[in-house]
């Protein structure tokens, strides 16, 4: 069968890409990498010489010239998100397919652009980067909620710890703690961990929502890779509390409470609890970051109010194989070809209206 070819926005020598997006790409027969664009052509072809591609891979440094090749079926954008409009919209307007990370836009404003270009462009197959969806864990949840293992559900809590908006933060990283850049922990944490909640209890609220979005630690250390600090007090705009409280569409009350920094010593970096009439689910992480997986990530159930809780087995598949952060990339790559969407710019433009409500509630300018 003849692969999907891609051509890829933003490979460059370090960051996501190339340890998300490019291990499955190479490795599977489905898809074949056949251009790069980046900021230059330049550098272009040194990622393709970087990552070993075939000599007949393209060089481009120009998104509307990598729109016109007339030899790609998939474009995927894993550029920093205040660029997908920029650099996607080309691809959109010539109708190709597309892979976008999350978030879709730097706003809601942006998303619903990307989301009208996608239509009047006649894109047949748009997918968006929430992938935890894809996650086996998340899949085990549903699993256990649907068979009835705690009956009905009453309630769920979940607690997490961002990582980012502590006291320091470094030079790569930096963007995250700049609201207007559009990928902060309000859009990109908050966004895949409350995707995911609502992928297993229920898309849409009943009402809206509480929030309290906050930017407590003004100011942070940038430290660079050598550990020395290169600015003492860095200011940060974006925020590093989130509260969310409601119903969800399906009746069940959320509670959900994520905060800046490195979690308390000994306890997990997310603690999720799903609340039923014969049992408790508990899911815990020692990172929020479901979407990239780690070692530790656990599900148990505690059935009735007993006093012992059961650790619940998450079946493996093919791609326990690769590293963490390309295991559910390759899941979507995989539905992709197979013909289903994991995220949709429709479903993307439902989630980046949450969070502008958030900020409108707030007093926020998104």
């Amino acid at each position: 069968m003849v692969p999907i070819k891609v051509g890829f926005l933003g490979l460059s020598k370090s960051g996501w890409a190339p340890g998300a997006h490019l291990p499955y790409l190479q490795a599977s027969p489905d898809y074949e990498v056949v251009a790069i664009c980046n900021s230059s052509v330049e550098s272009s072809k040194e990622a393709i010489k970087l990552y070993k591609l075939p000599e007949s891979t393209k060089a481009y440094g120009d998104p509307e010239e990598l729109a016109k090749d007339p030899e790609i079926d998939l474009v995927v954008c894993s550029v920093r998100v205040d660029r997908h409009l920029a650099t996607i919209s080309p691809s959109l307007k010539a109708g190709k397919d597309v892979y976008v990370e999350w978030p879709l836009g730097k706003s809601l404003a942006e998303a619903k652009e990307l989301l009208k270009l996608k239509n009047e462009g006649g894109v047949k197959k748009a997918v968006v980067g929430l992938q935890a969806r894809q996650a086996p864990l998340i899949k085990k949840v549903k699993e256990l909620i649907e068979e009835g293992r705690i009956g009905e559900v009453y309630s769920s809590t979940w607690i997490g710890q961002g990582s980012v908006g502590g006291e320091s933060t470094g030079p790569a990283y930096e963007y995250l703690s700049q609201r207007e850049v559009g990928g902060n922990m309000a859009t990109i944490h908050f966004g895949h961990a409350i995707d995911f909640v609502q992928n297993v209890l229920g898309y849409g609220f009943q009402g809206q929502p509480k929030s309290v979005l906050a930017n407590r630690r003004r100011f942070q250390k940038l430290v660079g890779n050598d550990g020395k600090v290169i600015e003492e007090k860095h200011k940060k705009t974006a925020d590093d509390t989130i509260f969310l409280t409601g119903t969800l569409s399906s009746g069940i009350p959320l509670s959900f409470s994520l905060r800046g920094g490195k979690p308390f010593p000994g306890q997990p970096g997310m603690q999720w609890d799903i609340h039923g009439e014969k049992g408790t689910i508990r899911v815990t992480s020692p990172s929020p970051f479901v979407q990239i997986g780690f070692e530790g990530m656990k599900i148990e159930v505690q059935d009735g109010e007993g006093e012992k809780a059961e650790v619940v087995e998450v079946n493996g598949d093919e791609f326990d194989g690769y590293r963490h952060p390309a295991r559910n990339v390759a899941r979507v790559y995989k539905a992709f070809k197979e013909g289903a969407i994991n995220c949709t710019f429709e479903d993307a433009v439902e989630r980046h209206a949450l969070i502008e409500r958030m900020y409108r509630e707030n007093g926020i300018q998104e």
